[in-house]
């Protein structure tokens, strides 16, 4: 219960008891006045009536007469006239004791009306004693009329009294709502300044401290930020081309080998400038260094079309041109068109043709090369490319395809028809505190009894025929509809590719599912989204985030490279973790892990790093105080 509430419920209280206890108070004293006046209307009758009735020498026709006509008059019970001997001379009594008030009103208050006495004497002689009760039938009428306008009246009291009781409470505390608001922005790792301090003086020192806390986490992430933007330049950006260098490009290179990929395969260019030396002596390293300038503009503009592009200078000689989707006789294509440019450029700096020149070596790659078979292909390609002064491009052989395309799309088809898909979980460890830190999904394809397809060996064909957003569609309906009961109790993440996630229809169908079942989930779920589309801070990610807030569900972010101008990102979407290669984790420099830590310790974001399939990763990682991991060498720890 808030404070508000508190407060509000104990002043509430204390308000309303006053108010009942004064209201009963002012109806015993009204019912006590009721009780009294029937007495004095009683005993003033009496009296002026046994003087009426002396005056008829105790003739009982005229005095019975006199009685009833008082009686008639007024409100009586019962008027009775006795001898001195009691004999009764005469009695009226009222013969209906009809009341109009509610019945628990006669159930709970009693009233009694007194009796008066009075003589009547006819001179010196005592005639007999007058006896007067007036009628309690009016005194409940007029106590009830009584306590209803107590009623109303109080009740108005107290609504009154309430509402202003509110108002006075609300401006009182509305200093302490704009510090929970606060609170509950640092809990959520948000940064809210207030900019209005309240009056008094508590209010105004929690007010002051929080301010001061929450300004020096900005400024920590602020710096961060500045750091690691400043040290990506330096690890990721060539000083004089502005190109990128072989370190972006090894870190980069993930993203595209892989089963789920956007892009299948294309072409990677390594191209080695010969005769440096030479060049060096006859027009000078100013010029050479010119020379490499426009060299990069040639690279670029070449390959403006193909947006996933990376052109990258490699060491003091070499670049690379890395081609998605792009056929080997388009990359030749374009490795003419640069040969032209480039010996032109070179000619065009006083430099002999024949003594300087560009060599272009070409290998079509796939989406399931390493890294390693990528770059020792680009190497082979480019040393036949020298020895030949010239273009060389190495095609890859094709392979033989355990099953054609139509009977992958026939089986895909079946299984999503019958909903054959399974989920299979992989430990993501906590190597420090040796606990498990979440179960990360992958995907299976069950045809039979004997046969189950993994992840890896049926996604890629997927992509390939159009069919993998049918099985995204597929498994989260399952995932929602009929969760694994052995998962239950426990946080789960499901990782979904760029490809999927951007297209509107996709965000639609989750957001049903959401509202239907998400609430029904017996495990903490986190969405994991690429970093290529995360760091875009689009308005489809808020769209995510807010859907996924709404729900209770976690976002993390995978295949992270540090590649953002800034990481504002972060902040804003605020992701439970930051997934990233083994390999990336392990080059970056002291200086640029520290900042990047600065950032997501700021906003209370974990570092995972992926892939960790040997003890001697696991080594390196701790070193740099990476501590959560994903991979083979999960198995080596032992969980408490």
């Amino acid at each position: 219960m808030t404070l508000f509430k508190q407060i509000a419920l104990m002043l509430s209280t204390f308000l309303l008891v006053i108010l009942m206890t004064v209201l009963i108070l002012n109806f015993e004293s009204a019912n006590k006045g009721v009780q009294d006046r029937l007495y004095e209307d009683a005993k003033n009758t009496a009296t002026s009536l046994s003087l009426s009735l002396g005056s008829a020498n105790g003739d009982i026709s005229m005095m019975s007469t006199m009685i009833n006509a008082n009686f008639d008059s007024g409100s009586y019970k019962e008027i009775t006239l006795v001898d001195v001997d009691e004999k009764v001379l005469y009695d009226r009594k009222k013969e209906n004791e009809t009341v109009d008030v509610p019945d628990w009103f006669l159930k709970n208050i009693k009233i009694i009306a007194p009796i008066a006495h009075a003589n009547v004497s006819a001179g010196w002689n005592q005639v007999g004693i007058l006896s007067v009760q007036s009628d309690a039938a009016f005194a409940y009428k007029q106590l009830y009329t009584i306590l209803i306008e107590l009623l109303i009246s109080f009740s108005a009291i107290a609504v009154i009294g309430l509402v202003v009781l509110y108002m006075l409470l609300h401006a009182i505390l509305k200093p302490l709502t704009a510090v929970q608001k606060q609170a509950e922005a640092v809990i959520r790792n948000k940064f809210i300044i207030q900019n209005k301090i309240p009056y008094t003086k508590e209010f105004r020192d929690v007010v002051l401290g929080m301010n001061n806390m929450v300004s020096k986490v900005k400024v920590m992430f602020e710096k961060g930020n500045e750091e690691l933007r400043k040290q990506k330049e330096l690890e990721y950006i060539d000083k004089a081309t502005k190109l990128k260098n072989r370190k972006y490009f090894v870190d980069k290179l993930p993203e595209f080998l892989k089963v789920d990929a956007s892009s299948k395969g294309g072409v990677n260019m390594l191209i080695g400038l010969n005769g440096l030396i030479e060049a060096n002596e006859n027009v000078g390293r100013q010029k050479v260094d010119s020379l490499f300038v426009d060299m990069a503009y040639v690279f670029n503009s070449c390959v403006v079309e193909y947006d996933s592009s990376i052109v990258a200078r490699m060491n003091g000689t070499e670049f690379s041109i890395f081609v998605p989707d792009c056929s080997p006789e388009d990359g030749f294509n374009i490795a003419e068109k640069i040969h032209t440019l480039c010996q032109k450029t070179i000619s065009d700096l006083g430099l002999d043709g024949d003594e300087t020149f560009i060599s272009l070596g070409l290998c079509e790659y796939s989406y399931k090369d390493t890294i390693g078979v990528l770059l020792a292909r680009s190497d082979s390609a480019l040393t036949q490319a020298k020895f030949n002064h010239n273009i060389y491009l190495e095609k890859i052989e094709s392979s033989v395809e355990v099953m054609g395309k139509e009977a992958w799309r026939e089986t895909i088809n079946d299984a999503i028809a019958k909903n054959n898909f399974d989920f299979v979980s992989w430990k993501t460890v906590d190597v420090k505190k040796a606990i498990l830190a979440h179960n990360a999904l992958s995907l299976t394809l069950k045809v039979d009894n004997n046969t189950t397809y993994f992840y890896g060996q049926f996604m890629a064909t997927a992509n390939q025929l159009g069919l993998s957003d049918n099985i995204y569609d597929n498994v989260l309906e399952k995932l929602f509809k009929t969760p694994d009961d052995n998962l239950s109790w426990g946080t789960c993440s499901l990782r979904l590719p760029y490809d999927y996630l951007v297209k509107k229809e996709s965000s639609q169908r989750m957001a049903k599912l959401l509202k239907e079942y998400a609430l029904l989930l017996p495990f903490k779920l986190i969405i994991e989204m690429p970093d290529k589309l995360v760091r875009q801070n689009s308005n489809i990610v808020k769209e995510y985030k807010n859907m996924f807030e709404q729900y209770s569900i976690d976002m993390g972010i995978f295949e992270f490279i540090g590649e953002s101008s800034d990481y504002y990102y972060l902040q804003d979407l605020r992701p439970v973790y930051i997934k990233g290669e083994a390999s990336y984790f392990i080059t970056q420099s002291d200086q640029a892990l520290s900042a990047l830590r600065l950032i997501t310790d700021t906003v209370g974001i974990t570092l995972i790093a992926a892939g960790v399939m040997d003890k001697d990763t696991l080594i390196e990682l701790e070193k740099k105080d990476i501590h959560v991991i994903q991979g083979r060498a999960t198995e080596m720890v032992e969980l408490s």
